[in-house]
């Protein structure tokens, strides 16, 4: 299996002084979703499955990366949001790690975990990470 990391700053105030530490994020590793101050989280996109097709029967559990995106999003359709703040306290198991080019030609990290079992998952950007969005539980 590839092996996909994340390399991400976060930044931790004690006292009066910052620490940087750097967290390696891996595939198949636990990100809780912590705070969320207003309505949904400003980082996190939700995409629930809304229309599923005869292929959609397929168990995601054991599929990883490009395998568990093309087979996840590919088919059926969607309704996306910005991930409600009732999802507090839940959990999502990383599937897939990519990075985007956006207009400006810049990179950005994009994590894609699954919330619910065939039917929903997170599209998270690298600053939900550095704005505490998220808690992350890595797979002993």
């Amino acid at each position: 299996m590839k092996n996909l990391t994340l390399l991400v700053i976060i930044f931790l105030s004690f006292n009066s002084s910052a620490q940087e530490n750097e967290v390696e994020i891996r595939v198949q590793d636990t990100l809780y979703f912590d705070q969320c101050n207003t309505d949904s989280y400003q980082f996190i996109d939700y995409y629930k499955k809304t229309r599923f097709e005869t292929k959609d029967t397929i168990s995601l559990n054991d599929l990883y990366n490009w395998d568990f995106y093309n087979t996840f999003f590919n088919t059926g359709d969607f309704d996306v949001s910005r991930l409600p703040c009732s999802m507090k306290g839940r959990y999502g198991i990383i599937k897939h790690i990519m990075t985007i080019t956006d207009d400006k030609g810049e990179n950005h990290t994009v994590v894609i975990a699954m919330i619910e079992n065939n039917s929903s998952a997170a599209y998270i950007t690298e600053e939900a990470f550095l704005n505490d969005e998220l808690l992350y539980a890595p797979k002993q």
